[in-house]
């Protein structure tokens, strides 16, 4: 029997594994059915898998939706750290007492689709994913910019501010 691993290297397997099927599934979807196919169900996908993956988040860890941006924050922390973990490199500045603004310094997307070599027809999965986790507390928000293509590819800092409703 081989050496037995930490969670901290199961944990990274399972991410990685996940990256890497995501990655071929895009392209894929991309090969069969074209670049605006796949970023559009790709959008999709990833928003419905941030909603799926917080209930679940959520319902492990017995926690009610967000009352306010710091209870957010604090889970949306607590979330990134675990599904994850070593991908991004990000600042959060809150903004007020609804918003705040989310700075990708490093992107795992950005740097594997300007691997793969397609970076000028890929649009962000990233927030999209990101979405899904407010939508799964029955939160309405608004994304400014639009998702669209990947800020990082046109040159721009990667930069979205995020207002949420709370009841």
């Amino acid at each position: 029997m081989p050496n037995s691993l930490s969670f901290e290297m199961e944990k990274d397997l399972l991410i990685k594994g996940w990256m890497s099927h995501d990655a071929r599934w895009f392209m894929a979807v991309a090969k069969h059915f074209g670049m605006d196919a796949a970023n559009r169900l790709n959008q999709s996908v990833c928003r419905e898998l941030g909603r799926v993956e917080m209930k679940r988040y959520m319902k492990i860890l017995n926690l009610s939706t967000s009352k306010d941006l710091k209870e957010f924050l604090t889970l949306k922390g607590a979330a990134l750290s675990l599904y994850g973990s070593g991908l991004a490199e990000y600042e959060i500045k809150t903004l007020d007492g609804q918003s705040y603004e989310m700075h990708m310094k490093r992107c795992f997307a950005y740097e594997n689709i300007m691997r793969a070599g397609i970076e000028d027809k890929c649009e962000c999965g990233i927030f999209a994913r990101l979405q899904g986790w407010i939508d799964a507390q029955g939160l309405e928000h608004e994304l400014k910019p639009a998702l669209g293509k990947c800020m990082m590819v046109l040159g721009k800092e990667c930069r979205y501010i995020i207002t949420i409703g709370f009841n």
